[in-house]
């Protein structure tokens, strides 16, 4: 029992962390904004608000989600799941020029997109919820009757968004790993899931995309 705690706490002190900050520029950007109230202030503070519920919601399940029914053995896996879900913050501290109006509205947009689709799916996982490739409940109804990992491409979406806003090319290597670090997760995740619920190989071929509809 003190174990899965302390396995817990980290990510769940890590990401309330995150959110003092973000809320921050929330109480910031609502109390203490003297610029213009456009379209560029409406997108920054939609992204803001939905990174605030993301971080919220992530810090809440794992605190409170079931222990697994059965976990992928070795290390690779885990320092996979690791990376793929680190990687895209490194993005944050690249250099950056400032991005154009019209940039920075279309990729707040997608950011904001791509957060919402992951806190929706992540509140559809709820108490199943982990970084891992563990196997607590399988899930398949809401996001998860469409694609089979719709949390890793709201991950992609918002990558999108952050390289449309701060294009270069580290940027985009970025990414590129990223995609396919997500690309073995995904393998990872559906071996444990295949080997925990006979009821799987059924639903991998009812919704056979792992991303993208009729794409892959």
């Amino acid at each position: 029992m003190f174990y899965d705690l302390a396995m817990r706490l980290p990510l769940a002190v890590l990401m309330l962390y995150n959110a003092l900050f973000v809320g921050r520029d929330i109480h910031a950007h609502l109390f203490l904004w003297d610029g213009p109230m456009g379209l560029v202030y409406g997108t920054t503070l939609a992204s803001l608000v939905a990174t605030e519920a993301y971080l919220l919601l992530v810090a809440a399940l794992t605190l409170v989600r079931l222990r697994p029914v059965r976990k992928l053995s070795g290390i690779v896996p885990r320092v996979t799941a690791l990376a793929a879900g680190l990687l895209p913050a490194s993005i944050a501290w690249l250099p950056k020029a400032p991005p154009t109006p019209s940039r920075q509205v279309v990729g707040t947009l997608l950011v904001v997109a791509g957060l919402a689709l992951a806190v929706v799916s992540i509140g559809w996982l709820g108490k199943s919820f982990s970084i891992m490739p563990e196997a607590r409940r399988l899930i398949t109804s809401g996001p998860y009757r469409l694609v089979r990992h719709p949390v890793y491409l709201a991950t992609l979406i918002q990558a999108t968004g952050i390289i449309l806003i701060y294009p270069s090319i580290t940027a985009v290597l970025i990414y590129t790993v990223e995609m396919a670090l997500q690309i073995i997760r995904m393998g990872y995740e559906e071996r444990v899931l295949r080997d925990t619920f006979p009821e799987y190989d059924d639903y991998a071929r009812r919704t056979s995309a792992r991303l993208v509809p009729r794409l892959y």
